[in-house]
């Protein structure tokens, strides 16, 4: 009915029956058995936790359970060179050659994260496919666009902008990485592996075994299946992780 992680897995857990919330309510009426399983880090935490959310569609959990993402935000260049986005709902041939930046259940949910990136970076919102197109923006005559939509903004300076947008929003991870860490004792240690910029599994392997080619972890992993939100816990972690703990191929 619930699937949760915690560092402090007793603290949490008692929070959970304490609180005085609708979700502790439900909690409280509907568990009858606490099962757990140590993870050694917050990135298979995470990773975890979102695919049995997925696996097992809990009454409680309301996050992650989404299976599919029909819905794509993809970009391209115009005729006179502006970075420019469409929201679209592509099949799988036509997905393929698409630039595509991230992947959503709803198309609410891909016109929200434009929006989001329309403000926080000054896009325009014709450009970013929001608006109907057609002369300037109506941002533009609020003095919140610089005029892209009719030329007035330089490309250079427009694109340096949509690029860092598409940054924000984007779950596309580049080629091969393997991410080793703590493991669940002092004997192991984990190992994500991710292929070809999707997950392709995590699990556990003996500190001391001898690895001499990144792609050998794959062997010691169990594989998971990969999607957009995966990809966006993937991006936020690897981030904060130092470089020693990466490994490219």
């Amino acid at each position: 009915v619930y699937v949760g992680k915690s560092i402090n897995i007793k603290k949490r857990v008692m929070e959970h029956f304490a609180g005085q919330t609708s979700k502790s309510a439900k909690i409280h009426n509907m568990v009858r058995d606490i099962t757990y399983v140590e993870t050694g880090t917050e990135l298979i935490a995470l990773l975890l936790e979102s695919a049995e959310i997925k696996r097992f569609k809990p009454a409680i959990n309301r996050a992650q359970r989404q299976q599919n993402f029909p819905y794509v935000i993809h970009y391209s260049f115009n005729d006179d060179g502006y970075i420019v986005f469409e929201i679209a709902k592509p099949n799988k041939k036509v997905r393929k050659t698409l630039n595509v930046v991230n992947e959503y259940p709803k198309v609410s949910h891909a016109r929200g994260a434009l929006y989001r990136i329309q403000e926080e970076f000054e896009l325009c919102p014709q450009l970013l496919g929001i608006e109907p197109g057609g002369g300037a923006c109506f941002n533009f005559h609020l003095k919140k666009c610089a005029g892209a939509c009719v030329g007035r903004e330089e490309v250079i300076v427009y694109n340096e902008r949509a690029m860092l947008g598409m940054e924000v929003i984007t779950t596309h991870i580049e080629g091969n990485v393997v991410i080793c860490d703590e493991g669940r004792n002092l004997e192991e240690k984990s190992v994500v592996v991710i292929e070809d910029g999707e997950l392709f599994g995590f699990g556990y392997l003996e500190k001391d075994e001898e690895i001499h080619h990144p792609s050998e972890f794959k062997s010691y992993v169990k594989p998971y299946p990969s999607n957009p939100e995966v990809k966006k816990i993937l991006i936020r972690q690897i981030a904060n992780l130092p470089k020693s703990k990466l490994h490219l191929y």
